[in-house]
This record gives structure tokens, sequence and C-alpha cells, in this order.
């Protein structure tokens, strides 16, 4: 499904900007990084801190304890906000040994070590320019979040599907960290008939959950359900600036369209984008990965701009084709427009880049079908 590294444009304006974009990125993660051992600003690294941090220290229930939690990440940075810790048990295991580590020193092992796994997971697919081009990857340099541990989760388990599918459906299965990017993972692989990936998806993820019972206990699993409700209370008094929300259901929100109308057109959406997803997983469409990636965002009602990291995905497959080659910087400014959202009042327009997404990917495989030159009724017979 990777079919090599999408190079046809790096002698161009497009390789040239994409590698000033990247190298902005990097220099957000330096500065995040001295921000950081100032001690003067939160990201959202502090709470994986803190919560490994507790659980090194015998305390991991306390992870999800929202007043002891916020005590210890206040220890690294003064004054923070509100930064709850709503990961699985399992997903202390990670964090445990960055809580070994002063916080600004952790926060630079972690934007260095999964950076470095997702530029592995994307190799197969584009340059490292154009991996780290994209807005979300400097969104991630700047909070320390885990979109490119998850991204590379995602990108190098549908990448092995087609040639290893068991080990794809067992690195899949670890985003049971994140399931809210798991949700159409089963859609597509039962459409596609992967039923060694399934397997190896359900090894994993069971095996992940049992880690967490034997090193943490239930009590870290029932302070984990017992947090999860506060989640869903927030979603929906609208805690988060709803241009911060990166789902159609907060675009819509912003808009003024009142809740219950956004879910429902959310749910339509959604279901919209697990058709598409089932269709050309069925019908083994060459694009069918970077279908899944941009329909992925389409789905959970609950993400941030960081996760847009999954459009490398069928960014890279639209820079191959370049049939369209207005698409690929339409997608990207929408995808770099949502950083307003953190300056001023503006809205998210993640969910519209997927959309884009997945018209464009969808068109480029009719065409590619289109292309195809029936073969003639005698080559059919003879085999």
């Amino acid at each position: 499904m990777a079919g090599g590294p999408a190079t046809g444009e790096s002698s161009g304006w497009l390789g040239l900007a994409a590698l000033g974009i990247a190298t902005l990125a990097l220099l957000c993660g330096i500065a995040a990084v001295f921000i950081a051992y100032q001690g003067t600003v939160a990201s959202d690294f502090l709470s994986f801190w803190a919560a490994g941090r507790l659980a090194l220290q015998g305390h991991a229930a306390d992870a999800y304890d929202i007043v002891r939690h916020h005590a210890v990440e206040a220890q690294a940075v003064a004054g923070v906000g509100l930064l709850p810790f709503p990961y699985p048990p399992f997903a202390l295991a990670l964090f445990v040994p960055f809580g070994m580590l002063p916080f600004w020193a952790a926060f630079a092992a972690w934007i260095a070590v999964t950076a470095a796994l997702y530029l592995v997971a994307t190799r197969r697919w584009v340059e490292p320019r154009f991996a780290l081009a994209q807005a979300a990857a400097a969104a991630n340099f700047i909070t320390g979040q885990n979109g490119f541990l998850t991204s590379g989760i995602f990108i190098g388990g549908t990448t092995l599907i087609a040639r290893r599918p068991l080990l794809a459906g067992a690195i899949l299965g670890l985003l049971a960290l994140k399931p809210q990017l798991a949700v159409l993972l089963p859609v597509a692989l039962i459409a596609g008939r992967e039923w060694r990936a399934i397997a190896g998806g359900i090894l994993s993820s069971v095996a992940l959950v049992a880690i967490g019972f034997l090193l943490f206990g239930a009590g870290g699993y029932s302070a984990f359900l017992a947090l999860l409700p506060h989640f869903s209370g927030w979603l929906g008094a609208g805690r988060w600036p709803w241009g911060e929300l990166a789902s159609t259901f907060a675009l819509l929100r912003w808009f003024g369209v009142p809740g219950t109308a956004a879910l429902v057109v959310h749910g339509a959406v959604a279901l919209a984008a697990a058709a598409l997803t089932a269709r050309a997983w069925a019908l083994k469409l060459d694009q069918r990965a970077p279908i899944l990636a941009a329909a992925t965002l389409l789905v959970p009602p609950y993400l941030f701009t960081y996760d847009a990291l999954l459009l490398t995905l069928p960014l890279a497959a639209l820079l191959r084709q370049r049939r369209r080659p207005w698409v690929v910087p339409a997608i990207w400014l929408l995808t770099l427009l949502p950083a307003i959202a953190y300056l001023r009042p503006f809205p998210n327009t993640i969910p519209v880049a997927a959309m884009l997404t997945l018209w464009a990917l969808h068109a480029e495989c009719r065409e590619s079908d289109t292309d195809v030159q029936p073969m003639p009724l005698r080559a059919v017979t003879r085999g």
C-alpha cells in the first residue's frame, strides 16, 4: 500500500517550502524545551509527566485524582491550570521512565523519541521534510502531545498490513492508548477480511489491559473509569473553546448550532466516513489506508488539532498523484488555520480538511480505475 516516498516534488518549490516549514517546526520544539526548562509555562506533556511520577512513587490511582495530580504538576510549573490525565492505566507504564527525569529533560526526551518513531513509521510514504512540514507536527513539538506516537502507530500498522498482517494488527492494537483513533479500525479490517490483523490487534490490546492490571491493580482502572464522566461533561459544557477541538461537532458548535443538532450532523458525517472506509477496504483500493486515516478524524467528537497528524498519510498519497496540484496546499492550509484558535476566536477547520481529503482520494481512485484498460477476453480466459 505504501508505494515509496513521495519525492516527485522534492526539488521544486513544494520541496523547498516543506524544508522551510519543517525547520520552523523543529525550532518550535527547541523553543518549547527552553520554555519547559524555565518552568514558566505549562504544556500538555506536564500531565503525562506528573502521572508517570505518581506511578513511579507507587500512587498510580492518584494520577486520576484531579487534585493530587494537579499538585504534582504544580511542582514543575507554578500556576498551572487544569491538565488531568485521561489515559488508561497501562499508559502509565509508558510515562514512568519520563517521570524519573526533571520535567524539562523529560519533555525533551519525549518529543525526540516520539518524533523519531513517527519519522520511522512514515519513511515508506514520505520524506522527513514533508512529514515534519505538517502543521500538526509543530503543534506536537510545542505541546508535547502524543500525536507523533499515535500517528506513528497508526501509519506504521496500516503500512504493514499487506506484508505482515499479524504484526500490523499487534501494532494497531497499541491504539488502545487512545481508542478514539481506533474506532474505524474494526470497520476497515472486517470489510477487508483482514482476519490475522484483527487477531493481532485483539491480542495486543488485551495484553496492554492485562499489563495495566499487573502493574497498577484494579484500583487504577476504577479511578480511571471514575474520571471519564468528567471529560464527557466538560465536552458537553464547552470547557474547551470550540476552536480548539477538531471535530465536526465542535465546528458546528463554534457557529452556534445547538448541541443536539450538532451531534446529529456529526453522527451523519461519521457514518458516511465509516461507509467510505468500509467500501475502500472491501474493494481493496490502493488508497484504502489513506482513506482510513482521513475518515478517522471525522468520527470522534473529542479530538484536537495535534491529532490531525494522521493526515500525513493521505497527503503523501496525494503528493504522489499530483493530478490536482491545488489540493495538497489547500488541505495543508486548512490544518494550519486552527493554530489561530490559540490566539483569537477562530473555527477549527480540521474536519473540513479531512472531508476535502476524502473527496480527493476517492476522486483519484475513480480516475485510476478509468485509466486502466480492460483486458482482452482471450487473455482473461487464458489466466
